[in-house]
């Protein structure tokens, strides 16, 4: 179970001007009720679906089938996508996949396929990416739940003739798309060239959708356990299914940077993991976070931070520069692999004497959270026990509580992107579309 600490968002720890006083908080009860009602209502609408995905458990036995033949037959997984299509599979990737997964032999990968999930059109890259693997041993996956994603489309069409080129007449036995249940281009082209396909509710924004097909699918086909993500969201979900701000734990993040951002007017929320495992985690909440919420001139600007390696550049400005920023720290309790202790440390270093590299890099959480703290500057700190498939369902569904909550305190809708929605257009008018 993950834990929560809020210790250094008092008041009384970094000061009335940075902090979170009990009066504070108390005089946000009305709007913290109003703010439940119109979650409730979202979730009755099915604009927050995202809530109800971990019951939908007949999903792990279709998506399953289909990665069992995927594992059996193919060397490499190609997901085709962009933003939300492709920021959760690569978060919960790289937190469950053993480090370096692609660069493993077969068997070191336990028999599943690498995984390249190609989230830009870059052509350099994209195009070396197909020149670099074999068409007849790989399976791809394209994801757009409007169907009419240019990007994404862009590489379909490529890999398309790629994969005709390798395999000939049997391309689509290589394609699995993703997309609308019934509208869209690309479920148009599902149907017209009877293509294996996989449904997003209509509701479901890409930025909420690791938990469908669209993150469970591919993920599957690695050989990442789907079912224990989904547990680890169904059990958050019944966590935060409670009205109580202070009890329900997405609410309570949710809340805390509402205040932070319009009481405090601290701006800025850093999002700071403390294991390479977690590291595209931060990536992921950008997207839920800046997308969700940065509308009618509100939101909060998202900064991605690692630890320990960001102590060695960004801490400086959180600790010395503007005071304008909320730090979130992710922590690990137990590593997979926390490697040998450290028997015999270099001269000076005598107090590294009988540690691990897990203890020293939780050491540094702990030593900057409160060094920081020390500064005046307010922080909240998670902890997992582990990084598994059962705690990344976990984060996945705290934080996509949290964001809608936060935007029924700023009344916003949370769950459009009409900012993207502009560029998208104008591209293709540029393109000649």
């Amino acid at each position: 179970m993950l834990k929560l600490n809020f210790d250094n968002l008092s008041a009384d720890v970094v000061g009335e001007d940075n902090g979170i006083s009990s009066s504070e908080w108390s005089a946000q009860v009305e709007s913290f009720a109003k703010a439940h009602e119109q979650f409730m209502s979202w979730r009755e609408s099915g604009d927050a679906v995202f809530f109800d995905m971990p019951s939908n458990a007949q999903m792990i036995g279709e998506f399953e089938e289909v990665a069992a033949g995927v594992r059996k037959n193919f060397e490499n997984v190609i997901v085709l996508g962009i933003g939300g299509s492709a920021l959760g599979l690569s978060c919960l990737a790289r937190a469950t996949l053993k480090p370096f997964y692609n660069v493993l032999d077969h068997k070191q990968r336990g028999g599943t396929p690498r995984l390249f999930v190609s989230d830009n059109i870059d052509p350099e890259t994209f195009n070396t990416l197909l020149m670099s693997l074999d068409p007849n041993a790989t399976f791809v996956n394209v994801i757009s739940k409007s169907g009419g994603t240019t990007e994404t489309m862009a590489q379909f069409a490529l890999a398309k003739r790629w994969l005709e080129k390798g395999v000939g007449a049997k391309w689509k036995d290589h394609v699995a798309a993703t997309t609308d249940p019934e509208s869209g281009k690309l479920r148009a082209y599902v149907k017209e060239n009877d293509l294996r396909a996989f449904e997003v509710p209509p509701k479901l924004g890409g930025r909420f959708s690791v938990l469908s097909a669209v993150g469970l699918l591919p993920a599957a086909c690695v050989g990442i356990d789907i079912a224990e993500v989904l547990k680890g969201a169904a059990s958050m979900a019944k966590q935060c299914d409670v009205a109580d701000a202070q009890e329900n734990p997405g609410y309570r993040i949710g809340a805390v940077q509402h205040i932070i951002s319009s009481v405090k007017k601290k701006n800025v929320t850093v999002m700071m993991p403390y294991a390479d495992r977690l590291g595209l985690f931060g990536d992921w909440f950008a997207q839920l976070w800046a997308e969700s919420l940065g509308k009618d001139g509100k939101g909060q600007t998202v900064v991605k931070s690692l630890g320990a390696t960001d102590q060695h550049s960004q801490i400086q400005l959180f600790m010395e520069g503007p005071h304008d920023k909320l730090l979130t720290f992710v922590g690990v309790e137990k590593f997979g692999d926390d490697g040998p202790a450290l028997d015999e440390p270099f001269p000076s270093f005598e107090y590294l004497k009988g540690g691990k590299l897990g203890t020293i890099l939780n050491a540094e959480l702990k030593a900057t959270s409160t060094a920081l703290a020390k500064q005046g500057h307010p922080s909240m700190t998670i902890k997992v026990d582990e990084v598994n498939e059962y705690s990344m369902g976990e984060l996945f569904m705290l934080y996509e509580v949290a964001c809608a909550y936060c935007g029924a305190l700023m009344q916003i809708n949370p769950f459009n992107q009409p900012g993207v929605e502009l560029g998208k257009k104008l591209t293709k008018e540029i393109l000649g579309g």
